[in-house]
């Protein structure tokens, strides 16, 4: 898996597990955000002195299921001087019962295509796992085992652990991003945040109502969540990378951590806007 692919399936799966505001699923709210991205740290082996970029998401219930679209651009300094510019889109439905996944992705590096994904995966009726069936970047399929879940339905899980007061949730995960995007995924969830103690992390860069929206986040419940995502071959112990987010109880993350051990991107919530529900 290339670094920018990687990237992009961090903050994908990041997003589907930072949208839920129960564990009822008629209870989610849609929502549109922008985040600010930056590079937080740098290792000696990092290729990088410098990254900035901008998310853009949309999370919505379309009555059948739930959709998401996102957009990113990253502009990265090489160590050598030169810049490199990523921009990433990725579109997703996936079935209000967990069984049916649509996705799309497309990565370009200073304006040339590098990765195309478009596919499909079903889950079998009980625990008997499924297939995910690709047509770019080549006709291929893969198996589901046994277990696995798409990102909604593990967005779910997470947040009705959260709400159990349990700290950890062990899931194998299918996102959609890469023919090898099936990861063991671990969460750990921290304490009970209460609200009203301790304030909203939020970037300076957007309007008055946006940080008015922002600061409005501190007075729900939240909590404190890492994952981790492990190759699913190998005897490798340690993870491809890790994200650290605070969920907040609304469904929205204020800002995300994404380490990828020699360097770590930092995005910070600019623009919120709650959706509607739908009209079912």
């Amino acid at each position: 898996m290339n670094l920018f692919l990687s990237t992009s399936m961090a903050v994908v799966s990041a997003i589907a597990a930072a949208t839920a505001n129960a564990a009822d699923k008629a209870a989610l709210s849609p929502h549109r955000a922008i985040y600010d991205m930056h590079l937080l740290a740098t290792r000696d082996s990092a290729e990088f002195t410098g990254m900035r970029g901008k998310m853009f998401l949309e999370w919505t219930d379309v009555c059948d299921g739930w959709t998401l679209n996102q957009r990113v651009r990253m502009d990265f300094t090489h160590r050598e001087g030169h810049d490199i510019d990523n921009e990433f889109s990725f579109s997703s439905w996936e079935s209000r019962d967990g069984s049916s996944f649509r996705y799309t992705m497309r990565t370009t590096t200073n304006g040339e295509v590098v990765e195309e994904i478009d596919g499909r995966a079903e889950l079998d009726s009980g625990a008997g796992g499924g297939s995910a069936r690709f047509t770019l970047p080549e006709i291929a399929e893969i198996a589901l085992p046994p277990g696995t879940i798409f990102p909604t339905e593990h967005l779910f899980m997470t947040v009705a652990t959260a709400l159990a007061d349990k700290p950890v949730l062990a899931k194998t995960m299918f996102s959609g991003t890469g023919l090898d995007s099936l990861n063991q995924v671990t969460a750990f969830i921290g304490s009970l945040i209460a609200p009203g103690s301790a304030p909203v992390a939020g970037s300076d860069a957007g309007s008055e109502s946006d940080r008015g929206a922002i600061e409005a986040l501190g007075a729900l419940r939240s909590w404190p969540i890492d994952m981790a995502y492990f190759p699913m071959r190998g005897s490798d112990s340690e993870p491809e990378f890790e994200v650290h987010f605070r969920l907040m109880e609304n469904g929205v993350s204020s800002e995300m951590d994404l380490d990828y051990g020699d360097f770590a991107i930092r995005a910070t919530l600019a623009h919120l806007e709650i959706l509607p529900p739908a009209d079912c």
